[in-house]
């Protein structure tokens, strides 16, 4: 189903635009197939969603949300609006709380569910959805050859925050177990672009690290809601949360951060998920 500018020819001819929000600090995703079957991945911004996919031409068929939060379902009701055709997918996991959001409006709710383990179609297109809890307990992404719709899940430089609904615990054990097995070429699609706030943050943990130095003038070249474009492979050399057995960044937290380790290591045995509860905390406060 769905999926920034320029549009882009890929293994499926699955072609992917990535659409600003003009409401928030959102990006939002359509894609389609060769033939214009289309989807959008958490349209918030109903005017610029609408226009895209009207200049395009594309027989939107499914508007999907990867989880509850507001920022990513907002759009849903004035989505279906426009184009009466199309139906809401969502995370079973995630479902009351998206449904609740609508109950005042004839739709925006979910109307077809999707867990992880199965496949949603777009035309010709076929999408794996990927269970990916933490930053809520029904969060979902969607893998289309090396393209994932990661949602809030991951950002460039960082990780999503468990304040709203999520877990720590699982939200480590989504990044070990699920975006741990992913190839380095991995092409990933967030709601968010904090890279520039992400990178300052890892470099006042480790002030010389090479690689978030040369990411952070990168995000700065960026023109105005540009957004910073990553891979896992890119993200496995500078994001802190994807380098947690590294001994210079532990090193580093044990010398600048000593109360907020210890602190990690009694909420988990495991010193990878101390190391990203450590990390999650101090971004939290920073």
């Amino acid at each position: 189903m769905p999926g920034g500018p320029p549009i882009r020819e890929m293994m499926m001819t699955v072609r992917i635009e990535t659409i600003a929000s003009t409401v928030s600090d959102n990006y939002f995703y359509a894609l389609a197939d060769s033939h214009g079957r289309a989807a959008l991945i958490d349209p918030v911004d109903v005017d610029a969603a609408v226009a895209r996919i009207r200049e395009l031409g594309w027989d939107l068929q499914w508007v999907i949300n990867t989880h509850w939060h507001p920022d990513h379902v907002a759009g849903n009701a004035g989505v279906l609006k426009a184009f009466p055709e199309a139906q809401v997918v969502g995370p079973a996991g995630d479902r009351a709380r998206i449904d609740g959001q609508f109950s005042s409006t004839p739709r925006g709710g979910v109307e077809v569910e999707m867990r992880g383990g199965e496949t949603l179609r777009v035309g010709e297109l076929e999408l794996q959805v990927l269970d990916t809890p933490g930053h809520t307990e029904g969060h979902v992404s969607l893998l289309i050859d090396e393209h994932l719709f990661s949602g809030d899940v991951i950002f460039s430089g960082g990780a999503g925050h468990c304040r709203a609904g999520g877990d720590l615990g699982t939200h480590f054990a989504t990044f070990h177990e699920v975006l741990g097995t992913l190839p380095d070429a991995t092409l990933f699609y967030p709601g968010h672009d904090y890279t520039e706030r992400n990178c300052e943050f890892i470099l006042s943990i480790e002030p010389e690290h090479r690689e978030a130095k040369a990411v952070l003038e990168q995000a700065k070249a960026l023109k105005p809601r540009e957004r910073f474009v990553s891979t896992l492979g890119v993200e496995r050399s500078y994001n802190p949360f994807m380098r947690l057995a590294d001994p210079g960044l532990r090193q580093a937290l044990s010398s600048r951060y000593g109360e907020a380790i210890e602190a990690a290591r009694a909420q988990s045995d495991d010193e990878d998920e101390a190391v990203f509860r450590c990390l999650r905390a101090l971004r939290d406060r920073w």
